[in-house]
């Protein structure tokens, strides 16, 4: 400590000590007596104060999570169905179950429950898809597995859409799947691996617990007896699975589309399949065994910094992997989006906590505050529309092409996108949204109008991913 070290060398200030046996003047002692009352009131300040956290020049820095408390899924976070089929697809291929919002969240975990409908083979489930998309970082889950034969629970990264609003795959990272079919994979044993041509030789580090053959960890007890922590690093060049903190296998992977770019960011989902005949379902299900649940305690994602915002660990947890051995480069950690703000002004009326009051003769006119990365396309089309809250039918649209070389800028760099909607002849409650589209080719060639991913900064609570965003609430008053 400073003051303490100050009053050890106070000879070295210049002043005699007196115990060395040389001559000592009074205003000699009394300046040493003050200097030493100052360094003892110094230590003690110091020694008082709360301890300083050391800081990190780099580590991981927390930029998502739910620890699911409340009674409810927090549904600007999470979709409850997968991306493809205009966000409503509730299976793949020949599984059994079928995606509804059979979820409970209570006590601080989030159950995914599965259980037997009426019919043949029909069970009906749940999963969670992030809005939130990522490039890399470090993936973590705290999660209890179901216990019955047929079941297929799943923590996985899914690509998302591209700038142009397209999906791919590959590329897929399947941090894990957990099947029981009674026969090759049992309770004691998971599957991990990515959506690549598999090599024995990309493997850097396997554990002796896990086979390559089948790209399995198999446990020396089942792994559905109590709570496991999972985690995964994805870097540009590789990719590491962890179990309870026990470093599984690390292999070089790179994020691709099949044409050799770069794949869209990657969203997280949390699934519980049930059955298949290629796999969970190839012996049979045993659907007495049945409602069964896939809990999960709590989902992180951190990804790696050099700034001071980062740490040793990934948020609370306390299994992270070292940041110094499993920390990356990359100059990106998202696909740049589109951002819709705030509306200041609805036909020249002030916008106060994000609504207008209007009168059923007063056009719908406003600016549209866009911000809009840097070399963004310019093929974009800015469709607006109101919707009756009442009914829910679009009762008047608008579009613009948008330029953002010929759009006017406001001082802050967002863009203004002017628009006029007719006026709304009846009163009642209604909202403005508004979408950017684009005209992109299918994989044969065939023309569409895509939506294009956006970011909603508009003062209503919304996903902060969507493919379109309500941008303002309108009151319309009667005369």
């Amino acid at each position: 400590m400073s003051g303490v070290r100050d009053a050890a060398n106070v000879g070295a200030l210049g002043v005699h000590n007196p115990s060395a046996g040389a001559a000592t003047s009074v205003s000699d002692s009394t300046l040493f007596t003050k200097i030493l009352k100052h360094a003892l009131a110094v230590a003690m300040m110091i020694s008082a104060a709360p301890p300083i956290k050391p800081a990190w020049s780099a580590g991981w820095e927390l930029v998502f999570s739910d620890e699911f408390d409340g009674n409810k899924l927090d549904r600007t976070k999470w979709a409850t169905r997968y991306i493809y089929n205009h966000e409503t697809m509730d299976h793949f291929n020949d599984e059994n179950q079928r995606y509804r919002d059979n979820h409970v969240v209570s006590d601080g975990v989030l159950s995914l429950i599965a259980k037997k409908m009426e019919g043949p083979n029909l069970f009906e489930s749940a999963m969670i898809r992030s809005h939130r998309t990522f490039y890399y970082g470090y993936y973590e889950a705290r999660v209890f597995l179901p216990n019955a034969k047929g079941v297929w629970p799943a923590f996985w990264l899914e690509a998302d859409y591209d700038i142009d609003g397209k999906t791919w795959h590959p590329p897929e990272a399947d941090i894990f799947e957990f099947v029981i079919n009674g026969v090759e994979d049992k309770a004691n044993s998971l599957h991990s691996n990515v959506v690549a041509p598999f090599s024995e030789k990309e493997y850097t580090y396997v554990d002796k617990n896990f086979l390559l053959k089948f790209q399995n960890l198999y446990g020396s007890e089942d792994l559905n007896l109590g709570w496991h922590t999972v985690g995964y690093v994805w870097a540009p060049d590789k990719v590491s699975f962890f179990w309870d903190g026990k470093l599984i296998y690390t292999r070089n992977y790179r994020w691709l589309r099949n044409d050799g770019q770069l794949g869209p960011p990657a969203h997280v989902d949390l699934n519980f399949a049930v059955g298949g005949s290629k796999w969970a379902g190839r012996h049979g299900i045993d659907e007495a065994a049945f409602p069964q649940a896939f809990k999960i305690d709590y989902v992180r994602v951190c990804q790696y910094t050099n700034s001071n915002k980062g740490a040793r660990q990934c948020g609370p947890g306390s299994l992270t992997p070292d940041p110094k051995q499993f920390g990356y480069t990359t100059t990106i950690n998202d696909m740049p989006k589109p951002i819709f703000e705030s509306i200041s002004k609805v036909a020249g009326r002030q916008v106060s906590a994000g609504v207008a009051s209007l009168g059923t003769t007063d056009p719908v006119s406003v600016e549209i505050p866009l911000k809009i990365p840097e070399d963004y396309a310019s093929n974009r089309t800015l469709q607006a529309w109101v919707v009756d809250e009442a009914t829910g039918s679009t009762v008047a649209v608008a579009s613009a092409k948008v330029d953002p070389s010929a759009l006017r800028k406001r001082p802050d760099g967002a863009s203004i996108v002017d628009l006029a909607l007719p006026a709304l002849p009846r009163a009642g409650s209604y909202v403005l949204a508004a979408k950017l589209t684009s005209e992109v080719s299918g994989d044969k060639g065939a023309r569409s109008i895509t939506p294009s991913p956006v970011a909603c900064s508009t003062g209503i609570v919304q996903p902060p991913k969507a493919l379109s965003c309500r941008l303002v609430s309108l009151k319309v008053q009667g005369r």
